[in-house]
């Protein structure tokens, strides 16, 4: 498996996932999404180039994000990675994660007995 890094540092790409999340209005949120976009964007090429790990490690970085407006964008470079990884499992894994997904629930721990 290839791997190039991201165009943003993990900083810049944390502040831009915050700032799209944060935004007060629709146009300010577009263009935090276009910056976004960028680096979606440079991941696919890094695909083209045989260089998987790059959109493999954005899928993650979005996945553990969080954020409900990210999870078309999340799917998109995870399927990719993982189907080109022969992993396609993961690939259904995070499709299936993200449809039922839910924060600030509070899940019970069952204890099994051996």
């Amino acid at each position: 498996m290839g791997y190039r890094e991201l165009t943003e540092t993990d900083e810049n790409l944390k502040q831009i996932l915050k700032n799209v999340i944060g935004s007060s209005c629709e146009m300010e949120r577009d263009a935090h999404l276009r910056k976004l976009q960028s680096i979606v964007t440079a991941a696919n090429i890094s695909n083209d180039e045989c260089d998987f790990g790059t959109s493999l490690e954005l899928g993650l970085d979005l996945f553990c994000f969080g954020g409900e407006v990210f999870h078309r964008t999340v799917l998109h470079p995870l399927k990719t990675a993982y189907n080109l990884l022969q992993r396609n499992e993961f690939a259904l894994i995070a499709e299936a994660h993200l449809k039922n997904r839910r924060r600030g629930t509070t899940l019970s721990i069952v204890s099994l007995s051996t």
